[in-house]
């Protein structure tokens, strides 16, 4: 059974397009049990198999022979993410979002709308009236500049163009939109569909016009759309856990995704399983030694 929040992750789709990328994708199964394994590299000409919210199925069944797997590749651990906690597992540093809102497609447009939180209501509104557009097949030179500005506020980290331009390219089910006024992208959001399931996963926004409020009524219409086509669940990949601080980096995005209304998914998070003890210490040294320099 697919996780409830990123179940693309196990898509083929999403392998050929990390494949695309340049990274090595092996798709292994047992009985009971799945996993999408990507080979990253490590200094000394060293490596590990990362699972991206996984494995899927039995978990303990598949810990047993992913690690005989992973010690016939050579690997120096697995890391996994798996929806429930796994033994002889080191807690990591997340790479997928541990905790987030899925939204309830299933819902007429008319509750989904009484459910938003009053503020973000008003401003999906004040964005319709104010005639902002969009479109669900944008074209990622447009929206571009979007990720660079928002970048440059500090906001988030972006990937290299040719990250997006590989991922719209390799999987039909990505699709890019953006919100237009006065005839100019202010916003933008990427997502995939998968199994139901519509995950937002990359947006950005530029610095003029903020004042209509167009990534409310953007992802508004990646919702009403996702329904359009009969997914179930709108998923927004990604909010601080519940008792994060206020300070914490997500706080604002946090914020704004809760605004919409939905069901918070937590996993317990990212794991290392050693496969080789000294290579995994040498691993960790270089990493200790890194943060100290």
């Amino acid at each position: 059974m697919l996780p409830a929040s990123g179940g693309f992750l196990h898509s083929w789709g999403w392998g050929e397009f990390q494949s695309s990328v340049g990274r090595k994708v092996e798709r292994v199964a047992g009985v009971g049990w799945a996993a999408q394994l990507i080979t990253m590299p490590l200094p000394l000409k060293m490596s590990y198999l990362y699972c991206p919210k996984g494995p899927i199925g039995d978990a303990e069944r598949a810990m047993f022979e992913l690690i005989e797997y992973a010690r016939a590749q050579r690997a120096v651990f697995l890391r996994v993410e798996p929806c429930e906690y796994v033994a002889h597992a080191v807690e990591s540093s997340p790479i997928q979002p541990s905790d987030t809102l899925i939204t309830d497609l299933t819902k007429a447009e008319e509750a989904l709308l009484a459910a938003m939180h009053e503020k973000t209501r008003y401003n999906v509104r004040l964005a319709e009236r104010k005639g902002v557009e969009v479109t669900m097949h944008a074209a990622f030179d447009r929206v571009w500049p979007l990720f660079e500005t928002t970048a440059h506020r500090g906001d988030f980290r972006v990937h290299p163009a040719s990250y997006y331009y590989e991922l719209l390219k390799t999987n039909p089910s990505v699709i890019c939109a953006e919100a237009m006024f006065a005839g100019e992208a202010i916003a933008t959001a990427i997502a995939i569909d998968f199994e139901g399931t519509r995950t937002y996963l990359h947006g950005a926004s530029g610095d003029r016009h903020r004042n209509v409020m167009a990534p409310f009524f953007l992802h508004w219409a990646l919702m009403k759309d996702a329904k359009a086509k009969g997914l179930k669940a709108y998923d927004w990949w990604g909010i601080a856990p519940v008792d994060a601080p206020a300070d914490h980096s997500w706080s604002g995005i946090t914020r704004f995704k809760l605004g919409f209304d939905g069901t918070r998914v937590s996993v317990p998070g990212t794991f290392d399983v050693p496969v080789s003890s000294i290579g995994y210490q040498v691993y960790r040294l270089g990493r200790m030694i890194r943060r100290i320099g």
